[in-house]
């Protein structure tokens, strides 16, 4: 089950799409999904979560939480949009892929893929690159 919540006046006018594509992706991954909620909050709501779990005192686009067993994604994301459209502008993109972009982030980060070293790094945006191919051609 992939369930969202809106804390802020941001919605997503494609949830259905966005869930098969997840259930896709995690598929492609060797998961299925029991549990998987992204939330999408403030700015300040973020960074009080980047601050108290992971000693980072600045907001972020994503936050993923992962409770997974064995085979069976499990976890919590927090979204914010105001980064994810601040980071549209700094990297070039719509606002549509910047927050695919972080989507797919997140749940590759909750099936185990880190971004800790450069060269895991280069792994998981070709992993990102990859499936939001998949989004464009598939699900929009």
């Amino acid at each position: 089950m992939i369930e969202f919540t809106f804390d802020t006046d941001f919605i997503l006018d494609n949830k259905k799409q966005i869930s098969d594509w997840l259930l896709l992706l995690a598929s492609s991954e060797g998961f299925t999904i029991k549990n998987l909620h992204y939330n999408f909050v403030s700015a300040e709501k973020i960074h009080s979560i980047n601050s108290q779990f992971l000693n980072h005192d600045y907001p972020t686009d994503v936050i993923a939480f992962d409770y997974c067993e064995d085979k069976e994604l499990s976890g919590e994301v927090f979204v914010c949009q105001k980064i994810v459209e601040q980071n549209a502008v700094y990297y070039s993109q719509t606002i549509e892929n910047e927050m695919v972009r972080v989507l797919v982030h997140a749940l590759l980060h909750v099936c185990g893929h880190d971004d800790k070293t450069d060269e895991s790094k280069l792994k998981m945006r070709k992993k990102e690159d990859l499936y939001i191919k998949i989004y464009q051609t598939s699900f929009k």
